[in-house]
């Protein structure tokens, strides 16, 4: 079979391991497929920074050869995975899009790596992100900006960006990306695809370069919420080397949303009243109202519902995000500071200054209070729905986005200024593709959970992705 056929841009890991499994499509051409996908488009979008072009065929080869000796490991055998290039592969350079690790090579997989081979999955490539993922725009001064697939003039998010354009563009079947302030969900919504940040403490954090420990989140970036779950039962779990994982069993994410796709599930959700409609772009206000009537077509419900205590949201983050980071990188700021870009080491620097009593009230007291104010909020219901971002994705040189002709804010304030408070609290947030602006930038909504319920909201998703074929919709990228 010619393998330029097997692969399209919107094709999910579902539909794809079922090729394999039944030996219509192998490994090794689903490969070369991918990787005709990124030397054709990389050079246009900058969404990788390493392409392992040899270890990938080397390691389809393989699959190929178990599969067809009968030792087939599951939904993700044989299939291209990219990460984000701070997550550590044995050998493989990792610059956490970096001057300063540049050079870098680990010595040992992250866990998240061992756990994805031993499902067979291959690790095509590292993905471009923002610079120590410490912002979201994905704008790099040493490696370059990765591109928006569906306007190459637009930012694509950070700062799991690079991971975002890969998936969304077909250049990888999924991708592993970090969220410490929105960094899978932002650039999720603006390629317009899934993005899961678990449960903190869901998913072993061993092995990937730190940025604020305390709100550091791996998680799946994919094309469909049923890809999500599969990549989820995989990575997800208690591990010996990661102390801030809980270890809490993990539910088989694949096999309940098998069971209940062609049940109607009656999801009620709440829609919060405070916040996170103060400041929104109008267009992207629309698609979300939208959004709204296309779930009630799938039998799920939303009513309005208060949630307290948000107007501490901003300073709490501050204190966490900026007080750690710093601390993260407080020998390099001393003894490198001129080999970081200018707005990553702005912001470190805004981080020496958070005080002692500001990050401990913040840690210790006030980011309790904003979680449970959101748990208290979904009371009768299975999760809260909000945007992901207050606008679409800006042009790659905007440093303000106008809001409705009234207000002017910066473009990191505008993209991460409804997803830091799910980093604090560290409840579950999936970004599913909620529509198009104007019919040409996608935007997404947020699905909040309970801690270690990600199956609810992989659930909600997954019915409203039956009913609509939302990973059908690809990017116009030639």
């Amino acid at each position: 079979m010619d393998s330029s056929s097997i692969l399209f841009p919107n094709s999910t890991i579902r539909e794809l391991s079922k090729l394999i499994l039944a030996r219509e499509i192998s490994p090794v051409e689903l490969i070369e497929a991918e990787l005709e996908q990124i030397n054709r488009l990389n050079p246009k979008l900058n969404a990788f920074i390493t392409v392992l072009e040899d270890s990938a065929r080397k390691d389809a080869k393989h699959a190929e050869s178990m599969i067809i000796k009968g030792k087939y490991r599951g939904p993700l055998h044989g299939i291209p995975i990219s990460l984000k290039d701070l997550i550590y592969v044995e050998g493989v350079r990792s610059t956490s899009g970096s001057k300063i690790l540049s050079d870098f090579v680990p010595h040992y997989d992250s866990t998240v790596v061992k756990r994805l081979r031993e499902a067979g999955a291959i690790i095509i490539g590292m993905n471009n992100t923002h610079e120590f993922a410490c912002g979201i725009t994905n704008i790099n001064p040493f490696y370059g900006s990765s591109k928006n697939p569906w306007d190459p003039t637009r930012m694509s998010g950070g700062s799991s960006g690079g991971s975002a354009v890969a998936v969304s563009a077909g250049m990888a079947s999924a991708s592993i990306g970090t969220d410490t302030s929105g960094s899978i969900r932002v650039p999720s919504s603006l390629c317009g695809i899934f993005g899961l940040k678990p449960t903190y403490g869901r998913v072993s954090k061993y092995g990937v370069m730190e940025l604020a420990p305390s709100i550091d989140h791996i998680g799946p970036m994919t094309r469909s919420a049923w890809d999500a779950a599969a990549i989820l039962q995989v990575i997800a779990g208690y591990d010996e080397l990661d102390n801030s994982t809980v270890n809490v069993p993990v539910q088989d994410y694949t096999r309940f949303l098998s069971e209940k796709e062609n049940e109607y599930n009656k999801f009620k959700l709440g829609i919060p009243r405070q916040y996170f409609f103060d400041i929104i772009d109008s267009k992207v206000m629309n698609v979300f109202e939208k959004f709204i009537d296309k779930l009630h077509g799938c039998k799920i419900s939303t009513a309005s519902v208060n949630v307290e205590e948000t107007d501490k949201i901003f300073e709490t983050w501050r204190a966490i995000r900026l007080g750690e980071s710093a601390a993260t990188h407080e020998e390099w700021i001393r003894l490198r500071q001129n080999d970081y870009g200018s707005d990553v080491i702005l912001m470190l620097q805004k981080g020496m200054e958070v005080t002692a009593v500001d990050y401990i009230n913040a840690i210790k007291k006030v980011r309790h209070k904003i979680k449970n104010a959101f748990l208290k909020a979904m009371t009768g219901f299975d999760a809260l729905l909000v945007p992901t971002t207050i606008i679409a994705a800006p042009l790659l040189e905007q440093k303000t986005v106008d809001i409705n002709g009234k207000r002017n804010i910066d473009v990191y304030q505008a993209l991460s200024r409804l997803t830091t408070v799910f980093d604090v609290t560290g409840l579950p947030a999936l970004n599913v593709p909620a529509g198009l602006v104007e019919d040409k930038l996608p935007v997404g909504a947020q699905l909040i959970g309970k801690p270690f319920e990600e199956t609810i909201l992989l659930s909600v998703a997954h019915n409203y992705e039956q009913h609509h074929k939302i990973s059908k919709l690809i990017p116009p990228i030639k």
